[in-house]
């Protein structure tokens, strides 16, 4: 026939399938295994013999490809030949496993591949002979599967087979050709209503969605009696399949793990009765997509999940691929994927040739795949999960979950989904490790605690430093009593703000303590904050009153509040010295304003048992007492200098104010450690960067590193030059630290550690249901270092201090974290830095973490310009090895643009990274000469001359994209043909997906052009 001699075209299913073999080569991933045991007495002669005859009935099983102009077109071949080994029963396993763990070669272009089937006979040293046979899916699905088992049976048995001929299949591919393009436009118009399904899924553990073909590790299902007959009866009260019920299932999973997108690939067969008996790729992987709704109820789920996926069933003759063409090729048509088989009795078992339906491939193409097998005995199956990318303990929790949430899905159908039960018994008990000890809570204030050091030690120096005289414990109390008394003979009482604008020093200190002393609360206004912002602040606050240094109050000028120079705490001399009144351990101690990054500042009040109970509680961590000094470098607007002054100043210590100059300036704040003799450091870890950078060798101190994620690099770099390093974290509506980690000597990673005293931690999710660990949520507080709210804002108050389904009162923090295996929560990044870019949920801290350990690279920081993600770089490291770490590291789409190296990152006056002046990336100077193409022709017109001939148009426009002219996966491997015969370059795949457009191409085109020039 002339098409054997000219090549038989394939199938639209087969077409997307090879595409993605030449675009990412993932052939372990698409093969179907066939393992029978032979009848007794069969000899090799005869199964060789089985196998010929079965290729002559299937020629497909023989057939080879080659590309012709970039088309894959099949050719007449013969069966490879059938390898017999002998093997021990006990090595039985691991053969066959090895067996299905090779793939086929597909050959370079212009070669020819195949054929995509071959037999292995392994002769048992118990007597056994089984025969194994392997086709890639381009040949075999898993109904043939069943044909090819029942013909090699009857071969064996000496049935004559018959003969088949291309030319029948090619026949079957031009009418299903035919059917697809008359389908086409009814299923473009079906998807283009209906989202993409998300490249990544969220499983518990999981490090990320296989990009190629991952070794597999196989799951059982663990399907029991009670499950089965659960399902029976659940899928009559619902009106649904039993499928559909486990399909609704996997989407109540998704659901609970908190992805907003959930969808699950599902093969469909396209077979017709013509094709009943063929082998071929008779099948269609069509992803079934709902958004998550944890509120619907599992019944609600069902039905709704019954009517998409019959829905999508009506276009399964139209490969995903080609109905929608921009997606760029993928192993699974979505990252979570399914399969199910019914059996009937018959098909229970064939005494003489039974197949092993549970064996599976040995690798994995999706996140997790679940098998079903479904028989008149009960429900079994497996699930596959790839083994480098999540952990056999986490799949088989997830597994668990599924069982636990269909069991209480199917008892209780009405039950909101995100109310269900999914967390396992010993899941459970790891909630208890997120309790802090439970201790008295202190019934003083801090500053009755200052008092009564005082009175055991009114000699000992209090404070020291910043450019001001010391003050002994009793001078310090003594001048805050006075100031006290000032204040209450202006009007100040319990209940009321006073506003503090001074520098550091002593008499800051003693301003402080005298605000408190007056039984109001303390405002902290830095001077060095813009006055328009100190306006707001004191007015939104209400203060009454604004205590500061005489240089620093004009910057409140326009402030409502009353002015009152604390220089020299001339304006309180001849005040009493006794204490003014007493301090309510239930009054407020402080209201804080937030950096007010989204939105205005907003402030937060702390009342004095919160602030007690965090005194007490560090005191208890690390140890606090009279031989304590500790550096007071923070500005009292940023919430943790409160721990710098109450810690030592409640305990007998010391603290050492921190000249403005040494704060800037690395080299006199490592001179100042070592001169006073410091016991205790804390700063964020821009702080620390600054001491290391200014070449500090180490102090024995206590380091505490907060206010920012503390990246591991310099967790190991730190961790060597003091004493003790602690990871403490906590938001400024918990007051200051909610949890404390010790790190190692050596870190193999950072978390938040446990929760400090009298404190409750839970990640949970929109509902507040605790999430699994290894399953990113937020990151709740509660106990008793909860602030009270925000002042004058009840309404984000509610917002943001909720009850809990346990009935308590939790902060949400806005924090993602992650609880690990050992019930210690790691910190993912702010929800608020999770962006979407090119459909894919990008967490800006993850690629940041990544380039944090990218050799060279001191500080990183990543935004978004131009819809392009950035990178900036602190350290001179070469960009070129950066980039090529990320690239081993990181997904595509997560590699930045543009990497920008910085001499130091932007920061806020907190110290914090300041992600909003991020400079955008400058464009480069002039554009790139452009290389000429061989012939001298002109690169633009040659690739739009090629786009016209494969697609068939006359016009096209620069910003005509080519799946606006119809462009889909045969069409790019075509234009890839004919780029290659003219310009003498291969260019990639994925060039069609990221810039799809004549000039995107040219691009490309012309980089590998100067590349092979260079």
């Amino acid at each position: 026939m002339a098409e054997a001699a000219t090549g038989i075209p394939m199938t639209p299913a087969q077409q997307g399938l090879w595409f993605a073999e030449r675009a990412i080569g993932a052939s372990a991933a698409y093969l179907v295994p066939a393992i029978v045991t032979a009848p007794d007495g069969t000899g090799s002669a005869a199964l060789d013999a089985a196998w010929a005859a079965l290729a002559g009935r299937h020629p497909l099983l023989a057939a080879t490809v080659a590309e012709t102009d970039g088309e894959p077109l099949l050719h007449p071949g013969a069966p490879a030949p059938v390898v017999h080994r002998t093997v021990t029963a006990d090595r039985l396993t691991g053969e066959l496993a090895a067996e299905l763990a090779t793939g086929f070669d597909f050959a370079d272009t212009g070669g020819s591949a195949g054929p995509f089937a071959r037999c292995a006979v392994l002769h048992v040293d118990d007597g056994r002979t089984v025969v194994m046979a392997v086709a890639h899916h381009l040949v075999l699905d898993g109904l043939g599967r069943d044909i090819l088992v029942a013909d090699l049976g009857a071969a064996v048995g000496g049935r004559d087979l018959g003969t088949g001929d291309l030319a029948t299949f090619a026949a079957l591919a031009q009418a299903q050709t035919r059917r697809v393009a008359g389908a086409l436009p009814a299923a473009r118009d079906f998807w283009s209503r209906r989202p993409v399904p998300p490249a990544d899924a969220v499983l518990p553990g999981l490090a990320a969605t296989p990009a190629a073909a991952e070794p597999a590790t196989h799951l059982d299902l663990g399907w029991t009696p009670e499950l089965d007959a659960a399902l029976a009866a659940g899928k009559e009260a619902l009106g649904v399949t039993r499928f559909e019920v486990l399909l609704a299932g996997i989407h109540a999973l998704l659901t609970r793990y908190g992805n907003p997108l959930v969808s699950v690939a599902v093969d469909v067969s396209t077979r017709t009765p013509e094709t009943a008996g063929e082998m071929g790729m008779w099948v269609s992987e069509l992803p079934v997509t709902r958004a998550a709704d944890p509120q619907a109820s599992f019944a609600e789920l069902a039905r709704a999940v019954r009517a998409e996926a019959r829905a999508v069933y009506g276009h399964r003759e139209v490969p995903f691929g080609r109905a929608v063409p921009h997606l760029p090729p993928r192993l699974a048509m979505a990252p979570v994927s399914t399969s199910y088989i019914r059996l009937g009795a018959e098909s229970d078992g064939q005494a003489s040739a039974p197949v092993d339906r549970l064996f599976a491939t040995a690798t994995v193409r999706a996140a997790m795949h679940l098998h079903f097998i479904d028989t008149p005995g009960g429900l079994t199956g497996r699930v596959h999960i790839p083994t480098r990318l999540l952990p056999a303990a986490d799949g088989e929790r997830a597994v668990a979950h599924f069982r636990t949430l269909l069991a209480a899905a199917l008892a209780d159908p009405d039950r909101p989904i995100g109310d269900l039960d999914l967390l396992l018994p010993a899941e459970r008990a790891l909630l208890a490790r997120l309790d802090g000890p439970a201790r008295p809570r202190p019934a003083t204030t801090v500053l009755d605690q200052v008092r009564a050091a005082a009175a055991a030690t009114p000699d000992a120096i209090a404070v020291t430093g910043g450019g001001s005289d010391d003050l002994t414990y009793g001078q310090l109390v003594a001048a805050a009593h006075r100031v006290g008394h000032g204040l209450r003979r202006r009007g100040i009482g319990a209940g009321d703000v006073v506003g503090l604008c001074a520098h550091r020093g002593t008499e800051l200190v003693a301003g402080l303590l005298g605000i408190l002393a007056a039984g109001a609360a303390y405002l902290p206004l830095d001077p060095a904050l813009p006055p328009a912002r100190l306006d707001f602040i004191a007015a939104d606050a209400g203060a009454k009153l604004v205590l500061g240094h005489a240089d620093a109050l004009p910057g409140v000028a326009a402030s409502p509040a009353e002015p009152l120079p604390l220089d020299g705490l001339a304006a309180f001399a001849g005040e009493p010295d006794s204490a003014p009144a007493a301090t309510d351990p239930d009054g407020l101690a402080y209201v804080i304003y937030t950096s007010g990054s989204t939105g205005s500042p907003k402030g937060v009040e702390v009342g004095h048992a919160a602030l007690a109970n965090l005194v007490a509680a560090i005191g208890e961590l690390i140890g606090a007492g009279p031989a304590d000094r500790w550096l007071h470098l923070t500005s009292l607007s940023f919430d943790i200098s409160g721990l710098e002054l109450f810690a030592p100043l409640t305990t007998g210590g010391r603290v050492v104010v921190a000249a403005d100059a040494a704060v800037r300036e690395g080299a006199a704040l490592a001179r100042l450690i070592a001169d006073a003799g410091i016991t205790h450091v804390q700063a964020t870890p821009s702080g620390w960067q600054l001491l290391l950078d200014a070449g500090w060798t180490g102090a024995p101190v206590t380091a505490l590193c907060g206010g920012e994620a503390l990246p591991l690099p310099l967790a190991r770099r730190l961790r060597p030059l003091v004493g003790r390093l602690v990871n403490v974290y906590g938001p400024t509506e918990t007051t200051i630290w909610s949890t404390a980690d010790d790190v190692p000597a050596d870190p193999g990673r950072i978390t938040l550690g446990g929760p400090l005293a009298n404190t409750a931690l839970r990640v949970v999710d929109d509902r507040l249901h605790p999430v699994p660990p290894g399953v990113p949520g937020e990151l709740c507080i509660g106990g008793a270092g909860l602030a009270r709210g925000y002042r004058g804002r009840p309404d984000l108050t509610a917002e943001r201090f909720v009850t809990g389904p346990d009935g308590g009162r939790w902060y949400r923090t806005g924090d993602r974290a992650v609880l690990g295996p050992d019930g210690r929560p790691e910190f993912l990044g702010r929800w608020d830095d999770q962006i979407k870019l090119r459909g894919h949920r990008i967490e800006l801290g993850e690629i940041e973490r990544v380039l944090l350990d990218a050799p060279g690279v001191a500080q990183a920081a990543v935004a978004v310009h131009g819809g392009e993600l950035a990178a900036y770089l602190v350290g001179g490291a070469d960009h070129t090895a950066v980039r090529a770490h990320a690239a081993e590291r990181l997904p595509r789409y997560m590699i930045p643009r543009d990497l920008v190296g910085l001499d130091a990152l932007p920061l806020t006056f907190n110290g914090k990274l300041d992600r909003s002046a991020l400079p955008a990336p400058q464009e480069p100077d002039g554009a790139p000469a452009e290389a000429a193409p061989a012939g001298g022709a002109d690169l633009t017109a040659v690739v739009t001359d090629i786009w016209r001939e494969v697609l068939r148009v006359e016009a096209i426009g620069p910003d005509t994209t080519l799946f606006d002219l119809g462009g889909h996966s045969l069409t790019i491997m075509q234009i890839i043909a004919r780029v290659r015969d003219r310009l003498g370059v291969e260019v990639p795949f994925d060039a069609f997906f990221d810039t799809p457009t004549v000039e995107g191409v040219v691009a490309t085109v012309d980089e590998l052009l100067q590349e092979e020039s260079a």
